[in-house]
């Protein structure tokens, strides 16, 4: 409601600083004075009138969604975002997921990513944990998701790269 409110005084002082420039000019007061010119004078307003810029963080991190990449190798699904690959495999003893990260950094980083599988309504996670990892290497881990009875067609699986966490 300040903002309003400064803002209209501001306009008023400006249109009348204008209107009171163009009377005093058509009455011919301006042959022995020389009149500023108000499109280039500046208005100066105390510090405590002027409201708070809105502060924007900047962080080393894109802010973009990557787009996933999805591919298949025989039965194996295979989606790619970033520095994250996913394998999912339907198999006879539930669903493989295997978690690929490269660390794309110039600094050894931990990696912390959450995956969901799903599959004719039902959805499968699997947290992967990784250690350390140099610069330029790439962390490998796999988890069996499911069971012995899940029958999964390589069609109907869903696979979602839910979090990437870096520390």
């Amino acid at each position: 409601m300040q903002l309003t409110s400064i803002r209209g005084g501001l306009r008023r002082i400006t249109y009348g600083a204008a209107i009171a420039a163009t009377i005093l000019s058509a009455a011919g007061c301006t042959a022995s004075k020389t009149v500023p010119d108000r499109a280039t004078e500046s208005v100066t307003v105390p510090p405590s009138l002027v409201p708070p810029s809105p502060v924007v963080e900047q962080t080393g991190e894109p802010t973009h969604d990557p787009t996933p990449v999805i591919s298949y190798l025989g039965k194996t699904k295979i989606v790619t975002s970033d520095n994250v690959e996913v394998r999912v495999t339907p198999g006879e003893y539930g669903i493989n997921v295997a978690c690929n990260v490269t660390n794309d950094t110039g600094r050894a980083l931990r990696y912390q990513t959450q995956i969901t599988v799903s599959s004719e309504g039902v959805s499968y996670s699997a947290e992967f944990d990784f250690g350390s990892i140099l610069p330029g290497a790439v962390g490998q881990q796999s988890k069996a998701v499911g069971s012995n009875t899940t029958e999964v067609r390589q069609e109907d699986i869903k696979v979602y790269i839910d979090s990437v966490i870096t520390y």
